[in-house]
């Protein structure tokens, strides 16, 4: 085993177990928004600037060309607002539907098969979009960036003690995927979902997932699992037919905003972002606002499928 396999399987270990400990959900992070309550969503949106820290290492203008930037587009904002929709009516976006299932909720079964049919259903509408490439070569604002993360943690660390532990581990979060990212580029659930399946349609091997990949989600979900026993939140449940249908319908949603926006929110959040992605931040605003949708029609019956 070389040096660069063993150390992303240590880190999407640990990045499994945070993720579970830490309660990283921009659902969860949306519900504080609307408690009133903002470090949460704050401490995930931030996550994956942290790949910041390795400038000193590799210039953020030679990392991997997966750190893409795209100009506005209408569809990244619908797509931000669809998987938005299917995430609140979920109760779970792409990473702690992982984490869910990895705590026995056998309800996020039909949610990843409702990432799959959503991601297919676009590709066999034969739907193309001019996505225009978007390049900004701003180093010094991810310096700056970066300082005020440095920043912004010790204020919480001073201001608000008791939810640093929550800070810290999505930091954490942040920080290994980054890492994970500059050693193996398409390592996120949710683009190992949309390649495996779209491999299959396009009948295309080449674009099926590496071992690698494969070992590295594979070790994330473990440590989820190790998480939840650790806790003790790891419960089975069983959905039953009318569950079975809601989170596939879910899914769904989820699998038809991604393919728009060109990645779920764990894409945008750790690679859309950081890149200074015009595209990335319109598609995560629509996220927020389909989540902020969403859990308002949950409150007020309005919508069968998020009841």
């Amino acid at each position: 085993m070389s040096i660069s396999i063993l150390i992303v399987s240590v880190s999407a270990l640990l990045i499994g177990y945070t993720a579970q400990v830490t309660g990283l959900c921009m659902v969860r992070g949306v519900k504080d928004w609307i408690r009133g309550k903002w470090l949460r969503l704050i401490a995930i949106l931030s996550s994956g600037f942290w790949i910041y820290l390795y400038l000193p290492l590799v210039p953020l203008s030679k990392m991997p060309s997966q750190l893409m930037s795209y100009n506005f587009h209408w569809s990244f904002l619908l797509g931000g607002i669809l998987f938005g929709l299917g995430a609140a009516s979920n109760g779970a976006c792409s990473i702690s539907t992982a984490t869910r299932l990895s705590s026995g909720d056998l309800k996020m079964l039909p949610t990843i098969v409702g990432w799959l049919i959503g991601w297919l259903l676009l590709e066999y509408s034969g739907l193309q979009f001019n996505y225009i490439k978007y390049s900004a070569n701003n180093v010094w604002v991810c310096w700056i960036a970066l300082g005020c993360l440095i920043l912004a943690t010790f204020l919480v660390y001073w201001r608000y003690r008791q939810q640093w532990r929550m800070w810290n581990g999505i930091i954490l979060v942040g920080v290994l995927a980054g890492l994970v990212f500059l050693l193996q580029p398409a390592w996120s659930p949710s683009d190992f979902i949309r390649d495996w399946g779209l491999s299959i349609v396009r009948k295309n091997p080449d674009m099926l997932p590496t071992f690698d990949r494969a070992a590295i989600l594979i070790t994330m979900l473990l440590g989820m699992t190790l998480g939840a026993w650790r806790h003790r939140r790891f419960h089975w449940v069983i959905p039953d037919y009318i569950a079975i249908g809601k989170h596939l319908a879910s899914g769904t949603f989820m699998g038809v905003g991604a393919a728009l926006a060109l990645g779920g929110n764990d894409f945008q959040l750790l690679l859309a972002l950081p890149a200074v992605s015009p595209a990335g931040y319109l598609a995560t605003l629509g996220m927020l606002l389909g989540i902020r949708m969403g859990i308002a029609l949950i409150k007020d019956n309005t919508l069968i499928l998020l009841k």
